[in-house]
């Protein structure tokens, strides 16, 4: 059975750590406990043999040692040790009340021992006195100090569970430690595509802050992701009516048209449609294409030059029919980071307008050269100059500058920016200082340089 009630798994981890600790407590307890029991009873045989020393000494010097074990024997006290008296020819000179007449111990040297009879252990302490050849032997029963401690522990204990009932105070606890829990669940139920906003995170407990962010994170990317979805819907709409509506017109007029040559320029304007349209459908395409973070996962080393000069090969005709020059000026082979298909794409399209909005025998450049910290890459035309407050403008989608001739669909600089955006490159348009002419700048940091 899986368990996965983080409240249920909580619980019981506090219940079993509290039972533990009870364990080591009780454990910790009855060692510590036996062992100073244990230790302070072996001292008071050590002293109770002194004490026997010191009056067998007495008696045997005034040889009244029988009828001092006559008057132990006869007083009835019950003596909670047994106490025996030998000499060294091993013969029982006294003996305690109920004591035994074998001795106590098979040890005859000072000290303590564990000896067993009546059934049960007892703890034996052995003394002799030399000058007077006596050994004395006393004994206490080892469940004597094994009750005691029994008694000591369960006093111990009984506070521990009169505070038992009270470990339902642990489910109180656990159900508040995890309201933050329930309340980010609850502001996360509340977001929908509509509503992608952050969760707040001045009161969130550190313990689920990185979670927080990262789920953060995932509404903001989402967020951006139906916005590009819902901007590709627009665009999709809007380019494609205009074409659309152009060529039925066309093929109303084809189809009506009264002579030949009606009939062959309404053709002729349809193919044209067809032109814009598929190229209209390709632009939109590579807008949807770009996904951020999945393409920066996938980075690779990409050589400017190399790209640049597949560019203007594929360029070429169209610049020949125009008369263009065209130029490509490279310092070195200069590399960066980034996705080899989408920066030909960023740089087809900046070549290609560059190619567009030039006069006839004009000049189009291309210009790479490597900085510290990444690379610097221009195209400059010859064509006409933007006013300064409509370069930003010009990279807003579906926009075309007031007075344009040339065919487009208007999303050409917007798919440069946000290849740009992609690679983290910042874009300035400029005009050049004597003449016409446009000057678009790139930086693209990360720089690798071979």
């Amino acid at each position: 059975m899986i368990v996965r009630s983080i409240r249920f798994r909580l619980l019981l981890m506090l219940l079993l750590s509290v039972l533990l600790l009870w364990g080591t407590i009780l454990w910790f307890t009855w060692q510590r406990t036996g062992s100073e029991i244990n230790r302070v009873y072996d001292n008071e045989l050590a002293l109770v043999a002194q004490l026997l020393a010191v009056a067998t000494e007495h008696e045997s010097e005034e040889f009244d040692l029988e009828e001092y074990q006559a008057d132990l024997s006869e007083s009835g006290y019950e003596f909670p040790m047994l106490f025996q008296v030998w000499s060294h020819q091993n013969r029982l000179m006294v003996r305690g009340p109920n004591a035994p007449d074998h001795p106590l111990t098979t040890l005859i040297d000072d000290g303590y021992s564990d000896s067993e009879f009546r059934g049960e252990g007892w703890r034996v302490y052995t003394f002799n006195l030399s000058h007077h050849d006596y050994r004395i032997h006393v004994a206490r029963a080892h469940a004597v100090s094994r009750e005691l401690v029994e008694a000591f522990v369960q006093d111990v204990i009984k506070p521990l569970l009169i505070a038992l009932p009270l470990s339902g105070m642990l489910w109180f606890v656990v159900h508040r430690g995890l309201y933050p829990l329930r309340e980010v669940t609850r502001l996360i139920a509340e977001r929908d595509f509509e509503h992608l906003n952050p969760l707040r995170t001045e009161h969130v407990p550190e313990e689920i802050s990185g979670f927080v962010d990262e789920l953060n994170a995932l509404l903001a990317r989402l967020r951006r992701s139906i916005e590009r979805n819902g901007r590709f819907t627009a665009d999709v709409a809007h380019e494609l009516r205009t074409p659309i509506a152009g060529m039925q017109v066309q093929l109303q007029s084809s189809a009506t048209g009264r002579t030949q040559e009606e009939r062959e320029r309404g053709i002729q304007q349809m193919k044209n449609g067809l032109d814009n349209l598929n190229h209209v459908i390709n632009q939109l395409l590579i807008l949807a294409s770009i996904e951020p973070e999945k393409i920066r996962n996938n980075f690779k080393e990409v050589d400017l030059e190399e790209v640049a000069q597949e560019v203007m090969a594929e360029l070429s005709p169209e610049a020949l029919g125009k008369k263009i020059e065209m130029e490509l000026r490279c310092s070195g082979v200069v590399c960066i980071d980034g996705n080899r298909q989408l920066i030909a794409i960023m740089l087809n399209n900046l070549v290609s307008n560059a190619i567009k909005f030039s006069p006839q025998e004009g000049n189009v450049a291309i210009q790479i050269v490597g900085a510290t910290r990444g690379v610097n890459l221009c195209v400059e035309d010859t064509g006409p100059s933007i006013p300064d407050d409509r370069k930003k403008w010009v990279f807003e989608r579906l926009n075309r500058l007031p007075g344009e001739t040339e065919g487009g669909a208007g999303l050409g600089l917007s798919i440069v920016q946000e290849i740009c955006e992609l690679h983290r490159a910042s874009i300035i348009l400029s005009d050049h200082e004597v003449g016409d002419g446009l000057i678009v700048s790139l930086f693209i940091p990360i720089l690798r340089k071979s």
